[in-house]
């Protein structure tokens, strides 16, 4: 196994062909490693071409200047379209979450087996080419998800406030109508959590966390699986404990996250498990700056190992004394108590 990740790690969330991170990150002393999101239809534009032009640029840099790296790569949504005609796939339309205004797009069905096994096929061959490379310590579990690495599906609901005014219908009903249940979607992700570990067993396997659907096993509306759900993913992760990290995104301006269940599952991990969590917008671009230092003390309550921090703030001159701070206080896990 890889050490563990720890510290301060920028996050990046590069347009297609882009340099990820500018070479201030990689000689950043407060910096331990780096986060890369990617799209798996950028990796793999048509079935067996791949264009890791960007990885290897990343893991060049990483290489030189002995940082870490984690992989974030999105299936679900922005899975190739070549995959999405393949037969057997099953898709379903709904509205891209992060994006109100946007059209309904197919996402394959988080169990599809012809889905799956293609989005592992192609994992197999990211692993080939940086598996055993020392500096790649993290990757984040993903397959049954949607519209990032987070444990997310469609959730939106008739009424919901949220809804652009063209959206119609509810997405929970939706899944009802598909044949969800908690069980199957259970089950896809213990799959996907044997298939990673499989493929990248020097790695830590991330599972980034958000609420469940609240549909039960019966067909009908359930919400205490809004947790259960967590939960039940959680401990499908936990059987590969060695190996496991739990992540919760979405720190915002460092507030509400004591009573979060999403930061309280991390913090209740504290020490027994390797622990993250990441902000969810650049403190760069809002007014009230001094939310990153209110988010750093979070972060060290929680007593995690990593906290990741979008780029712009790493390379914000103002954000110094904060990144100073944060490189001194992580990993926190040493200061947690059970």
């Amino acid at each position: 196994m890889a050490a563990p990740p720890t510290g301060v790690v920028a996050f990046a969330i590069p347009g297609k062909g882009k340099v990820p991170f500018p070479d201030q990150v990689f000689t950043d002393p407060r910096v331990s490693g780096v986060d890369l999101l990617t799209q798996w239809d950028w990796l793999e534009p048509a079935a067996n071409t791949f264009d890791w032009s960007v990885l290897d640029c990343v893991f060049a840099q990483a290489d030189t200047h002995h940082k870490f790296v984690a992989l974030s790569v999105i299936p679900g949504f922005l899975s190739p379209p070549w995959v999405l005609q393949m037969p057997g796939v099953q898709t379903q339309s709904f509205k891209f979450s992060y994006s109100d205004n946007a059209p309904a797009r197919p996402l394959p069905l988080p169990w599809n087996e012809v889905y799956l096994h293609t989005w592992f096929t192609f994992l197999g061959a990211l692993a080939a080419r940086y598996g055993n490379n020392p500096e790649f310590r993290m990757i984040q579990v993903a397959g049954p998800t949607s519209v990032s690495t987070e444990m997310s599906l469609p959730d939106r609901k008739t009424g919901d406030t949220a809804l652009p005014p063209a959206a119609h219908g509810s997405d929970i009903a939706e899944w009802i109508s598909l044949g969800y249940t908690p069980d199957k979607l259970v089950k896809a992700w213990q799959e996907s959590f044997d298939q990673f570990h499989q493929l990248f067993p020097h790695q830590y396997l991330g599972l980034a966390l958000y609420p469940g659907l609240p549909i039960g096993n019966n067909g009908a509306e359930d919400p205490s699986e809004v947790v259960g759900m967590r939960m039940s993913v959680i401990a499908a992760g936990m059987r590969y404990k060695q190996q496991f990290d739990l992540q919760e995104d979405g720190m915002k301006g460092g507030t509400a996250q004591p009573n979060d269940p999403g930061y309280d599952a991390v913090r209740d991990h504290c020490g027994d498990i390797v622990t993250g969590l990441q902000n969810a917008v650049t403190a760069t671009a809002d007014p009230d700056q001094a939310w990153l230092g209110r988010a750093l003390d979070h972060v060290v309550v929680a007593g995690v190992d990593f906290w990741e921090v979008f780029l712009p703030d790493i390379v914000n001159p103002s954000m110094t004394d904060v990144l100073k701070k944060a490189s001194t206080e992580l990993p926190a896990h040493k200061q947690c108590k059970h």
